[in-house]
């Protein structure tokens, strides 16, 4: 089976009702559905029940929060890649997963572009939307876990989701398997998903984010961020640029000719 649907919820019938719709209605069919239910006391539990003949997993009792929620989805499922389609977040076309999965995959994870729900589905603006991905890029910023496909055994050989944090276990877990353990990656150029914006990573993520960047990134490194980006700025103008040119060729004169003559 190429692909495992992770869906986590609670008490949120309605963005529950709007994913279900989502995932029945796409056209590529070798996938699994697994809802992760915590306990709803809404409705949502009735609404499962009712499309129930969709998935290959189910279960509503309480859990120990959304990334336990997401360890269990993990642990279940069978596809060699897992997608987290959380309730209120959708696939932006019907059509979202054949135009992935027509073309065969071997990255360790594939991830696209997601935007917000909006009227005129306005785009998240992700510096790491790109082919070419660097260790200051995750420093900054993460890749969304609605628009990302994963590999089941990333997981399986480096952890699953710290259940310890609230809002940014997925962003860690990015920051582990690409910084640390050089794991593959393919961007593609489409619009995957469209996600439900106000959530929990919203309301809390920044500060926890902030006291994981201690722990994982080396002060060494960090201290040196504002250089590089400094000089990152400074080759963006035209004029700095020249004179950037101009050093660094002077540098390497200097190095030449100490070496000639030493």
């Amino acid at each position: 089976m190429k692909l495992s649907i992770i869906t986590v919820n609670l008490n949120n019938k309605s963005g529950l009702q709007k994913t279900f719709d989502s995932v029945v209605s796409q056209t590529f069919k070798d996938f699994e559905w697994i809802v992760i239910d915590g306990g709803s006391t809404d409705g949502s539990k009735e609404l499962i029940e009712q499309y129930s003949n969709y998935m290959a997993y189910w279960v509503s009792e309480p859990d120990k929060g959304i990334y336990n929620a997401m360890n269990k989805g993990i642990k279940i499922a069978k596809g060699e890649y897992v997608n987290f389609m959380n309730s209120g977040d959708c696939y932006a076309k019907e059509n979202v997963l054949e135009r992935i999965f027509e073309t065969p995959r071997t990255a360790d994870v594939l991830y696209g572009y997601m935007t917000r729900d909006t009227i005129d589905g306005e785009y998240v603006n992700l510096p790491l939307m790109k082919k070419k991905l660097t260790w200051m890029d995750f420093y900054y910023d993460g890749l969304p876990h609605q628009s990302s496909f994963i590999k089941k055994q990333l997981f399986e050989r480096y952890g699953y989701y710290d259940e310890n944090l609230k809002a940014v276990s997925d962003w860690t877990f990015f920051v582990k398997v690409f910084v640390y353990q050089n794991a593959t990656y393919e961007f593609l150029p489409i619009k995957i998903s469209v996600y439900l914006s106000g959530g929990v990573s919203d309301k809390v993520g920044l500060q926890e984010k902030e006291l994981e960047k201690k722990r994982l990134f080396p002060v060494a490194v960090v201290d040196d961020i504002p250089k590089i980006v400094l000089y990152n700025k400074l080759e963006e103008h035209p004029f700095t640029r020249s004179i950037l040119l101009v050093l660094k060729k002077s540098v390497n004169f200097q190095k030449k000719w100490h070496k000639r003559n030493n």
